[in-house]
């Protein structure tokens, strides 16, 4: 349904938090390979996460109540953010917010096992011949979107693959 046009004329404004710090985890679920692995993105799991989706929501509202835009709209559909405690929107922002499907960072690259799951050259560590070559390697996350990124991942990967196997 969210794909389908509304049988009416709207605007939405949104935001999508570019860094944040909650941090979510996988776990293997079983021995068999082709068990999908168990996913806990922790999303909004912490303080300054919480407050970045009320600032961002206000900032909305701050929006929406200027001049401009008031003479652009003639309702807004509930929930209307200035009947909203902070509470509301944290509330309403875990009810209909998901995912954009860029999933990363979950097999940091970086120099220390304790600290990251592959190497420079995209290796696992303490597991021989086992390379992660995706997005997942990302330390960090990006601030827009990941699919370039991800094929640089790849081409990077793919030569390394090859120089192993020459």
């Amino acid at each position: 349904p969210m794909m389908n046009p509304d049988p009416y004329s709207a605007i939405m404004i949104g935001n999508q938090p570019c860094r944040p710090t909650s941090r979510g985890h996988l776990s293997i679920r079983s021995s068999n390979p082709f068990a999908h692995p168990a996913i806990h993105p922790n999303y909004l799991s912490t303080d300054s996460d919480i407050a970045a989706i009320i600032d961002a929501a206000r900032a909305v509202q701050k929006i929406v109540a200027t001049p401009s835009m008031q003479g652009l709209i003639t309702e807004e559909m509930a929930p209307v953010l200035s009947e909203m405690s902070d509470q509301d929107i944290i509330d309403d922002f875990r009810k209909r917010s998901g995912t954009v499907f860029h999933a990363s960072c979950t097999c940091m690259m970086g120099p220390d096992p304790k600290t990251a799951v592959v190497d420079e050259t995209l290796k696992v560590h303490g597991i021989q011949g086992l390379r992660v070559v995706d997005a997942s390697i990302f330390p960090q996350v990006t601030s827009g979107n990941t699919n370039a990124p991800a094929m640089m991942v790849g081409a990077k990967g793919a030569d390394l693959i090859m120089r192993d196997v020459n």
